[in-house]
């Protein structure tokens, strides 16, 4: 499989150079096609959308040389092709060409989403004015429209920018978590353990409507005020990044160049369920008490408790699951806040119940380590346990 994608990989890069000829050639002009793209998915057969990626990959590439030579060779994809092209802007691009190569690099040595997070803080760390013009952007294009339809239904449609849609996401999935708990509790009662999602009261769409419902109904008990934040919602920042941001603003107060303290590239400024934030976002947002800023120290590990305790407590365990984006289970993907924490050294074994000796593992993974000592404390043999 390895040998057939990278294959597919040199294939892929001779198309994008052929492509490319085919577009600075002009020959396709002759034929009365709106494009290259258009007349050699004609001739093809081709979807034209497929063959325009290509195209545009080709034409992209003639200003990427070391993309171009990993790309010939099968160690990078189409797709980390097309995310080193959308940051090789005009006004990034002499910054791109003495960079280029580590972020090859990076596509050769990460997965995809590891790599792809990295170009793009590249990016904002090169161009911090763009990134926070980017969120303004967003913030200032959000809308919301509720109205009332064909007997009395309503309809919701909604851009959120990404601080409002992450709070009310997360509020959302809240409420429907424990909805569905309900409805699981209920199945249950009326047919034991032959219950299956089948027999859910409600759907999932369901669910989400009564979970909205009940957040309206919650602020109206409250009289419209919000309750006070918890860790539902909550921005990482690794403490270089949110200092440098409270510089670059504080120079920007006194009417001196910000860009004397630039950003590092290596940094880390998220939700801790995922999605990007700016700097300046996570500032404002700690300044304004409303959402948790996590600031994590040098060492990455905002808080330590001693093996005094069997059982993670609370504040170490979200803590731990905010530190690490993902279960650490092999190709797992789910996501840390989803996981539980598991000792890395088992508490049986003699393990500390600390920050060094915590990590987040999803359930099935979780499951399977537990299974995995078991069965070598037992010294049987035979086949191991899978995950």
């Amino acid at each position: 499989m390895v040998h057939l994608a990278r294959t597919r990989a040199m294939v892929e890069a001779a198309e994008c150079e052929a492509l490319a000829a085919f577009e600075a050639s002009k020959e396709w002009k002759a034929t009365g096609a709106g494009s290259a793209s258009a007349r050699v998915a004609h001739v093809t057969g081709a979807r034209r959308n497929s063959i325009g990626r290509r195209c545009h990959a080709g034409v992209a590439l003639r200003a990427m040389p070391h993309t171009e030579a990993a790309f010939a060779v099968g160690d990078i994809t189409l797709d980390h092709v097309e995310a080193l092209a959308k940051v090789n802007v005009p006004t990034l691009a002499v910054r791109f060409a003495i960079d280029e190569e580590q972020m090859v690099g990076w596509a050769r040595e990460l997965d995809y989403g590891e790599f792809y997070a990295k170009v793009q803080d590249w990016r904002d760390a090169v161009a911090p004015e763009d990134a926070e013009e980017r969120a303004r952007s967003q913030v200032e294009t959000r809308e919301l429209h509720l109205s009332q339809t064909f007997e009395g239904m309503g309809r919701l449609d909604s851009w959120l920018d990404p601080l409002s849609y992450r709070e009310v996401a997360d509020e959302l999935e809240r409420h429907e978590k424990r909805l569905f708990e309900q409805d699981w509790a209920e199945a249950r009662e009326r047919f034991g353990d032959a219950a299956t999602k089948g027999d859910l009261a409600r759907s999932p769409a369901q669910r989400r409507v009564d979970a909205l419902r009940e957040m309206a109904r919650a602020s109206k008990a409250h009289g419209g005020a919000g309750a006070a934040p918890t860790l539902g919602t909550t921005i990482v920042c690794d403490d270089d990044t949110f200092l440098t941001c409270l510089a670059r603003l504080f120079a920007e107060a006194r009417g001196t160049d910000p860009d004397v303290y630039p950003y590092s590239q290596e940094r880390r400024c998220e939700f801790a369920r995922g999605g990007r934030v700016t700097p300046e976002q996570a500032v404002m947002a700690g300044l304004a008490g409303w959402l948790n800023v996590l600031v994590l120290d040098a060492k990455g590990f905002p808080l330590k408790h001693g093996r005094r305790e069997r059982f993670f407590p609370q504040p170490l365990r979200e803590a731990l699951m905010i530190v690490f984006r993902e279960c650490l289970g092999d190709a797992c993907d789910v996501r840390s806040v989803d996981c539980e924490i598991d000792h890395i050294l088992a508490w049986i074994d003699g393990g500390t119940t600390d920050d060094v000796n915590g990590q987040p593992l999803c359930k099935r993974h979780n499951r399977w380590k537990e299974r995995l000592a078991a069965y070598r404390r037992r010294g049987e043999s035979g086949r191991p346990p899978q995950p």
